[in-house]
């Protein structure tokens, strides 16, 4: 068996049924995703869809998360949509890859005072950090940040400095939401309500896998 945890990107430029397997890069969570073989044709499953995908491996060691490529045809049929993330479980004796969807995702931010005001629709995440949680990279992103009952819709800004794993916020909206800056927090992002939560770090410490630092590249 091997299994790992990716991102999905969707690109025209692949042949139909073909799925790219990028594994290696420094910043994913741990996998054996390399177990199944270069070339090879596998049968892909999800819940009750199936068919014949051929896989490809590339290297991708500056990247930030690992991820797969897969071809319009493929994503339609799959349901994967661009930016989603799911875990992958090949079986080599029945030569199947499975897929799930992972929904949730959670990371160790460290919040910083933003002293400029005119931040305070925006929250600024670091790249890194903003790819170990699985928010999309995507222009004028907005999503939900919320501690306990206290929510409140804020735009991502994306620092040029992309190793960057802090979290920034004004100090009206640290007041909102009752955090302290100069700590680490954890943050818990929901792809399908675009919401992230946060939470002392003890609430997330014991169900988390640290991803790998390294010079993250952002993809296509």
């Amino acid at each position: 068996m091997a299994s790992g945890v990716v991102d999905i990107q969707v690109s025209k430029e692949l042949a139909e049924n073909t799925i790219v397997i990028i594994y290696n890069c420094e910043g994913g969570l741990p996998n054996d995703l390399h177990l199944i073989r270069d070339g090879y044709e596998v049968t892909l499953q999800r819940a009750d869809l199936e068919g014949k995908v051929r896989v490809v491996h590339e290297q991708g060691s500056d990247c930030s998360f690992n991820y797969i490529e897969v071809d319009p045809l493929t994503a339609r049929k799959f349901r994967m949509r661009h930016g989603s993330r799911f875990t992958l479980v090949y079986d080599p004796n029945v030569n199947r890859l499975r897929i799930r969807r992972i929904t949730t995702s959670q990371a160790h931010g460290f919040l910083v005072s933003e002293p400029r005001k005119h931040r305070d629709g925006s929250i600024i995440i670091g790249y890194t950090l903003l790819s170990w949680l699985g928010i999309p990279s995507t222009p004028n992103m907005v999503i939900t940040v919320a501690n306990g009952s206290i929510s409140k819709k804020l735009k991502v800004v994306i620092p040029e400095n992309e190793l960057e794993t802090d979290f920034r916020l004004t100090a009206i909206n640290m007041r909102r939401f009752g955090l302290k800056p100069g700590k680490q927090w954890g943050l818990v992002y929901n792809q399908l309500t675009q919401t992230m939560k946060v939470m002392p770090v003890a609430a997330t410490a014991s169900r988390r896998i640290r991803p790998r630092l390294t010079k993250p590249t952002r993809r296509r």
